[in-house]
């Protein structure tokens, strides 16, 4: 993902940028300010051919980078995602990270570093998956209104008053981006739906063998966002669930048929009773003779 040549961090023609002295950053946060969320460096990179930047120790604040147009990439932590026009990226503090423009269509990005200890509370209310750091904001007017603003103030100087301003902007901002993470396509009403689909898709196949590949495919995520999200929705990891299902109709047929056992685990896609057995008694704390033998109601 990473150029072959021309690394540029900064220095793109019509940037603007600004940068507040770090011990400016830490009075005011020593301070206990109303508002406890600050940008350090916030800037504007147009059409930043051969951006690049690399962090393997991280940065002490947490990163926000929208991007206006173009597209980029990052790898963060392991993971790595594309990054195109509408879409916003999540860098967590503390993070290794590395990101740049993509070399053909470069990116142009409003960017900002926000410091305090409020950014671990924007963290938690983003409930972002670490595979999947990505916000979709598409184009709305109201970011890079908010970013200019911080701009303006931070030029400005750094007088209480400007950086109160800037805070109580930057406040603006965590909160409209919380918004959109709630409401927006690929966050978690989506999940609801996708989850919900899944699990209507696993009860159609319970005659089956699933694989995880099948099951995030059917969600159209990757496996670890998939386990991820389905355990967070429903306390258990995917193919777990499955089997819980698997069980759950296992004893509905053991209630109300005389099937044998051979039979019932044969139609719940076990080739082997005696392991669809120790599965159940897993399950259920005892074996599938012992459950139908204990009256019911």
């Amino acid at each position: 993902m990473t150029p072959d040549q021309h690394q540029i961090r900064e220095g793109f023609a019509g940037q603007r940028s600004a940068v507040l002295p770090r011990s400016v950053v830490a009075t005011w946060l020593a301070n206990d300010p109303l508002f406890d969320m600050v940008p350090s460096d916030v800037g504007l990179f147009p059409e930043a051919q051969w951006h690049y930047v690399d962090r393997p120790k991280g940065s002490t604040q947490l990163i926000l980078i929208y991007c206006v147009s173009g597209e980029g990439w990052a790898t963060i932590a392991d993971h790595t995602f594309r990054i195109h026009a509408g879409q916003a990226l999540l860098v967590p503090p503390d993070t290794p990270h590395l990101y740049g423009a993509d070399q053909h269509n470069p990116w142009t990005i409003y960017w900002i570093h926000l410091a305090g200890r409020k950014t671990r509370s924007l963290l938690q209310l983003l409930d972002l998956d670490p595979a999947s750091l990505m916000l979709y904001p598409g184009h709305d007017p109201a970011l890079p209104s908010l970013f200019e603003r911080i701009l303006y103030l931070l030029d400005s100087g750094y007088s209480d008053e400007s950086l109160r301003l800037a805070s109580m902007a930057t406040h603006q901002m965590a909160t409209h981006l919380v918004s959109i993470r709630h409401r927006q396509p690929h966050g978690e009403d989506s999940h609801r739906a996708n989850i919900k689909s899944v699990i209507d898709f696993m009860n159609k196949a319970l005659d089956r063998k699933l694989t995880l590949e099948e099951l995030a495919a059917h969600a159209s995520m990757s496996k670890s966002h998939f386990t991820y999200i389905f355990k967070k929705r429903t306390g258990f990891a995917p193919l777990d669930y499955f089997l819980r299902l698997k069980m759950q109709r296992a004893c509905y047929l053991l209630d109300t048929t005389d099937l044998p056992v051979k039979v019932i685990a044969m139609q719940l896609g076990f080739d082997d009773s005696l392991y669809f057995s120790r599965r159940f008694r897993l399950i259920h704390n005892c074996s599938p003779i012992q459950y139908k033998a204990v009256q019911k109601g």
